[in-house]
């Protein structure tokens, strides 16, 4: 990792060319146990089988984030949550659109507020998986790192894969054409009739490196 020179007397901004193995292990030691919360977190909700894969962890330019994990022209669901604290940066909860209110329908019958009303409230729905993966991973830095974090209400945004993620992982870049990322997919029942999404957790790069630092790996 590498930082360049600040200009007019500001603050260098970090950038960071890649996270070394020992680096990717911590992080992934804490993600995976961060994304196996979530998914029972959601299996106890909504009374379904919940499969997470093995965390992807990555510094990589902004085009090549964007060329491996979007396909340009699919219209997804995308749920936004900016936290902020010891650490701040966002999660990402993302859908295929032609899937994304089938699995809300889904979801509605299994979760305490369609006790509570029967309108259908879809955002509401996405909204709710949003924070509870969000607190999963947050609530595992906090228990393992103790880096306190208070996230924000989610924000509801949809379109075409590479329009809505560029647009939110341009924000999170920093100017530095970069980003960290950690990223799971999730498979929601049981197939041939599962959904599947893709949660991300982008921490700003000082976050990141205040996160190696308490892993003990920041100096490899």
């Amino acid at each position: 990792m590498a930082g360049n020179e600040g200009e007019n007397g500001m603050p260098p901004s970090p950038v960071y060319e890649r996270l070394l193995p020992v680096q990717e292990d911590a992080l992934k030691e804490v993600f995976h146990i961060g994304a196996g919360q979530a998914a029972t977190s959601m299996a106890e909700a909504l009374g379904l089988k919940v499969m997470v894969s093995v965390p992807t962890i990555g510094i990589q330019p902004l085009e090549e984030v964007l060329s491996s994990l979007a396909k340009p022209a699919t219209p997804v669901v995308c749920l936004v949550n900016i936290f902020a604290g010891d650490i701040s940066g966002c999660t990402i909860w993302l859908m295929p659109g032609d899937k994304a209110r089938d699995f809300a329908q889904l979801c509605w019958h299994h979760m305490p507020r369609a006790k509570r009303s029967p309108e259908f409230d879809f955002g509401g729905i996405h909204r709710e998986i949003s924070d509870c993966m969000t607190a999963a991973y947050l609530n595992t830095v906090e228990s393992m790192l103790g880096l306190l974090t208070v996230p924000s209400v989610p924000m509801l945004m949809s379109g075409v894969f590479r329009t809505v993620l560029e647009r939110i992982l341009r924000e999170r870049s920093q100017g530095t054409g970069a980003v960290a990322f950690i990223q799971n997919k999730f498979i929601i029942g049981e197939r041939p009739n599962s959904f599947s999404g893709f949660f991300m957790m982008v921490p700003d790069f000082d976050s990141l490196k205040r996160m190696l630092e308490v892993l003990k790996v920041a100096e490899y």
